[in-house]
Formats: structure tokens, sequence, C-alpha cells
């Protein structure tokens, strides 16, 4: 390539964003800079080119420091960047890293011995080498463990399933919630978590289905005793009124209470309002017993 074709060259790599691509091209500049460097050309006009050439040159230089870096110095570089990331616990990341530096290594050009070449060559890969086997180490690892929290989810919806059979909702509750804290504590399984994710939100969702039906049957089963204990509460009434103190009578009274207690809990809007009533009936009905008993 004469000097002409070599200034073409630099203006066109100068104007251009990223010389990524352009490699083979930087290093064709960098060995004739090396050549025409200090050299007196035979006549003026060879000289005003090759001038112009090296300013050219060394303009290009500033835009792409490493022209001014020979394919020795870059390789050593890049092997020292690739020591670094043998001591990365982002092994993913590093091995992208990595790849990059291997791109690098091949674009950095020859350097000025074939021997030399082979020695650098071969440190590298030696360094490669090493960040191979401990990433494959890594993965190994990583598969075990990802074994592991499979078999733990696996087992965290079988538990699931069991919770969704338990009758009393507050203990129902209180596990599923126990259930998925220890779901997000195993953390991501690898590949085939979504599915197991899935699975999980199956019996989640079943779950809240059988919570809603337990809840409405609840809710019926509240207003049953409650119509229990307003019928009650009218039988205390008469019992009430009548208040005759026979023994049968005061044993009616006792019964209804027992009754009352048998019937259970009617809810937290009613039980309360019931039971105050009933037991303010009872109460009065005693009192009066006594009083007329004294």
């Amino acid at each position: 390539m004469n000097k002409q074709e070599l200034i073409a060259l630099c203006k066109e790599l100068l104007n251009e964003e990223n010389l990524d691509d352009r490699s083979s091209d930087l290093q064709l500049l960098r060995r004739e800079y090396k050549f025409l460097l200090g050299r007196d050309e035979d006549s003026f006009a060879e000289q005003e080119e090759t001038d112009k050439f090296i300013a050219l040159f060394n303009e290009l230089a500033k835009k792409e420091p490493k022209l001014l870096v020979s394919p020795y110095e870059e390789k050593k570089r890049i092997i020292e960047a690739a020591k670094k990331l043998l001591e990365k616990k982002e092994v993913i990341a590093a091995g992208r890293e990595l790849d990059k530096l291997s791109d690098d290594f091949k674009k950095a050009g020859r350097s000025s011995t074939k021997e030399q070449d082979d020695e650098l060559w071969n440190e590298f890969r030696a360094v490669k080498d090493e960040f191979y086997a401990k990433k494959r180490a890594f993965f190994e690892e990583l598969d075990k463990s990802n074994a592991e929290k499979k078999e733990k989810k696996e087992d965290i919806i079988e538990r699931a399933k069991e919770v969704c059979d338990i009758e009393n909702v507050r203990d129902a509750n209180a596990k599923m919630d126990a259930l998925r804290k220890e779901w997000k504590e195993v953390g991501y399984s690898g590949k085939g978590d979504d599915y197991l994710w899935r699975e999980f939100a199956k019996v989640l969702d079943e779950f809240q289905e059988k919570k809603k039906e337990r809840h409405s049957e609840m809710l019926k089963l509240f207003e049953e005793r409650a119509v229990k204990k307003e019928e009650l509460i009218k039988q205390a009434k008469i019992l009430l009124a009548n208040s005759e103190f026979t023994d049968e009578e005061v044993e009616k009274v006792k019964k209804l209470r027992n009754d009352y207690k048998a019937i259970g809990f009617a809810g937290k809007d009613k039980d309360d309002d019931l039971y105050q009533r009933f037991n303010d009936i009872i109460k009065k009905y005693f009192d009066e017993m006594k009083f007329y008993k004294d």
C-alpha cells in the first residue's frame, strides 16, 4: 500500500464512529507507521507525504490509543486482565468478559517474533484453561444446589396440598403463610423453576377457593347458631315471665343455659350481643328466685 493509500485510509478511519471491526486496517497502519517513523525520504515530495501520514496517524491514535501500543504490550495487558477474572465471583459475567478479551487478543496482531507470539498465546491459554475449570466447578455446584432447591420446592408443594384439607381456617392460614415464606427463602432453583411456581400457584389458588367455601359455610353456620340462640332467648323470656321457681322450671332454665353453651360461637358480629341478652335474662331469673326464696 503506497503512502497516498495510507493517508486515505487514515482519513477514512478518522471519520468512522466505531473501529472495532477495523482491526486489520489498524494493524496495517501501525506496521507502516513503525516503518516510516523517523525515516528520511529521498525527495521533498516523498518526505511531505510521509510527514502527512505520520500526522494523520497520530491524530487517529488520539481516537484509538491502542495504535501506539505494541501487539506484545497489548497481549500482556489482556493476559493480566484475564488473570483478574479468576478472582471474580460472578462467573457468568466474568465469562463474557473473557470472551471479549479473547477477541481483543486475536485483534492485537502479531508480535515481533513467532516465538514471542507462541509464548504469549500459551500464557493466555493457561489462564483461560484455569478459568474454564473454575467455571465448570461453579456450574457443577450450581446444578447440585438447584437440584436440592427443586426437591425442597416439590416438598413445599406437597405440604401445601395437605394444608388445603385443614378445616380450621386460622391454622390453615398460618401454615400456608409459613410455606409461602419458606418458598421465598429457597430461592431460584434453575431450569424448571417457572413450572414449579405454576404448580405451587395452583395449590395456592385451590387453597383460596376452599377458604372462600369454608368462610361461606362458616357464615351459614354462624347464622344457624344465631337463630338457635334467639330461640333459646325466647324460651328464657317465657320462663322469666312465669317465674314460678318450681324444681321443674329451674331445671329448664339450667338446661337452657347448658344448651346455649353447646351451640357454640355465632360470629363476632352477633355473638356478644346474643350472650349479653341471654345472660341478662338468666341472671335476672336467678336473682328473682333468690329474692323470692329469701
